[in-house]
């Protein structure tokens, strides 16, 4: 068993508590004293995507270091539970936590490189510290990178996982669009500018950029993995011969 992903998971757990710390925790007394701009981000604080994301990677990575633990333990694998639980959290990076990570980090430093206001406006920083602030964008970007180079994984066909990714996608543009109905604005700035039939296409839109973060996701770990298993399905049809 291979000491980096160890590592990895470990670093990652650590980093998680530190980042929901400083950040998911930010106290929300006296709310009317903050600026309206951050008034409305504490107050749909688990609505954005990005926070969606985070909380999905916290669960995966501690999943992760449960089942190092349990390797390392080398515990009675009832019903192959060990087996069911490995093969659960490779289906759920391929399908939801690489593309969702690409998606975050992408997204939001596209938009902040061409206009920061349309996707988090300056004020913010006058709440939040850096270290969280990157937290959010960058490393969350980075340790998925990690644990595809680091651990391989075992995945279910493209179309399923594609089906599973996209149908998440198209969960949360629904909630996109019930938020506002029910709050009577749009979560983020960029959708704002437009009126609702705008901001309807344009949402529908942003399904195939997304989509084409799925794709990337898998090119990534073909490029890093591709190899070995062309070697490992060329020993297994020499076995079968």
């Amino acid at each position: 068993m291979s000491v980096y992903p160890i590592l990895l998971h470990t670093v990652a757990c650590g980093w998680y508590v530190f980042l929901w710390n400083q950040f998911f925790l930010l106290p929300t007394k006296d709310i009317e004293e903050l600026h309206p701009i951050y008034q409305h981000f504490i107050e749909y604080k688990m609505r954005f995507f990005t926070n969606w994301n985070v909380f999905m990677q916290t669960l995966y990575f501690s999943g992760c270091l449960l089942h190092d633990i349990m390797k390392i333990l080398k515990g009675p694998n009832w019903l192959n539970l060990g087996i069911k639980f490995q093969n659960l959290l490779s289906d759920s990076f391929a399908s939801l936590i690489l593309p969702s990570g690409i998606v975050v980090s992408a997204t939001f430093w596209i938009f902040y490189g061409i206009d920061r206001v349309l996707i988090y406006p300056k004020v913010i920083d006058d709440y939040i510290p850096i270290s969280p602030y990157h937290g959010l964008h960058t490393v969350i970007l980075l340790l998925v990178f990690a644990e595809a180079m680091t651990t391989k994984h075992i995945f279910m066909p493209v179309k399923v996982r594609a089906t599973i990714f996209l149908s998440f996608i198209a969960f949360y543009s629904t909630f996109l669009v019930v938020t506002y109905v029910e709050k009577g604005r749009w979560l983020y700035p960029l959708i704002e500018k437009f009126s609702l039939p705008v901001a309807i296409a344009v949402i529908i839109c942003f399904q195939f950029a997304i989509a084409g973060c799925f794709f990337a996701g898998i090119f990534i770990q073909d490029q890093v993995w591709g190899e070995e298993e062309k070697r490992e399905n060329s020993k297994t049809v020499e076995k079968s011969e």
